[in-house]
C-alpha cells in the first residue's frame, strides 16, 4: 500500500461529491426557483463545510511540506491558485440569483472542472513525492488529520 493511500481514498470519497456538481448544473434548468435554490444551498453546504476547510488544511500543511521535500518555497503557488479560483466560485455561487439558470450553471461546470483537475494535479504531482518518503507521507498525514478534525486511517 503507498503511504497516501488514507488521502487518496479521501480524494475518492470528496470526488464522489464533486460529481454531484455536474449533476446539479444539468438538474438547474429543469427545477422551479425554490427547488434550485436549495440544491444550490445542499452545494454550498459541501463546499464551505467540507471542501474548503479540506482546502485550508491542504494550504497550511500539504503544500508546505510538498515545497520542503522539493526544495523550492513556491513550488505549490499554483496549486494555491487554485484554491482562490475555487473560492471566488463559491463565493459568487453563494451570491447568483436562483432564477439566473445560466449563471448557476456555469458556476457549477466550472467548479466541477476546476476541482477535479486540482485533485489530478495533486495526485499526479504531489502524492508521489511523499509515497517516496513514507515518514514525510506519515507526518502530513497526522497533520492533516489534526486539521481537518478527522484522522486519517494508516
Amino acid at each position: 500500500m503507498r503511504p497516501t493511500e488514507p488521502f487518496r481514498r479521501e480524494h475518492a470519497e470528496l470526488l464522489a461529491h464533486v460529481e454531484h456538481l455536474a449533476e446539479a448544473a444539468r438538474e438547474m434548468p429543469r427545477l422551479p426557483p425554490p427547488d434550485r435554490a436549495a440544491l444550490r444551498d445542499r452545494v454550498l453546504a459541501f463546499l464551505q463545510g467540507t471542501l474548503l476547510p479540506h482546502a485550508r488544511a491542504e494550504e497550511q500543511v500539504l503544500y508546505p511540506a510538498w515545497a520542503e521535500l522539493l526544495g523550492f518555497p513556491d513550488a505549490a503557488a499554483a496549486m494555491v491558485h487554485d484554491h482562490d479560483a475555487i473560492v471566488a466560485r463559491v463565493e459568487q455561487l453563494a451570491a447568483a440569483d436562483a432564477g439566473d439558470v445560466d449563471a448557476l450553471q456555469q458556476l457549477l461546470y466550472e467548479l466541477h472542472a476546476l476541482i477535479l483537475v486540482h485533485f489530478h494535479k495533486e495526485e499526479d504531482l504531489q502524492l508521489p513525492a511523499f509515497d517516496a518518503d513514507p515518514v514525510a507521507a506519515e507526518r502530513v498525514l497526522t497533520q492533516m488529520g489534526a486539521a481537518t478534525g478527522h484522522a486519517h486511517d494508516h
